[in-house]
């Protein structure tokens, strides 16, 4: 992403993606959602999952046609993250989840 975006500029963009990792609680999981905004350091995500910061996750992302070029011509980008923020709204179900990229996944 950092060739997409600006390294520091959130961007609002609401993109599929699929998280994969352990959650709190140790357990594996695999969630479908979407971004809330993006940078070249990281992303914004809602989740239906309890996660804790400095959990490490792998995060598939859907590119639009437009920014497919920036990635070789694929449709999906899939990256390593780091959670650094998780935010909890009272009376919701979901966590606003914030992950700082660390490299790119293995396909």
């Amino acid at each position: 992403m950092v060739e997409l975006l600006e390294r520091s500029r959130r961007v609002p963009l609401s993109l599929a993606i699929e998280a994969s990792g352990q959650d709190a609680g140790g357990h594996v999981f695999d969630e479908s959602t979407r971004t809330v905004n993006i940078s070249g350091r990281g992303v914004c995500f809602e989740s239906n999952r309890r996660l804790a910061v400095g959990a490490e996750l792998t995060l598939t992302i859907q590119l639009p046609e437009g920014l497919r070029k920036r990635f070789g011509d694929r449709p999906v980008y899939k990256a390593r993250a780091v959670i650094c923020r998780v935010e909890q709204f009272e009376g919701q179900q979901f966590s606003r989840i914030g992950a700082r990229f660390v490299g790119e996944a293995k396909a």
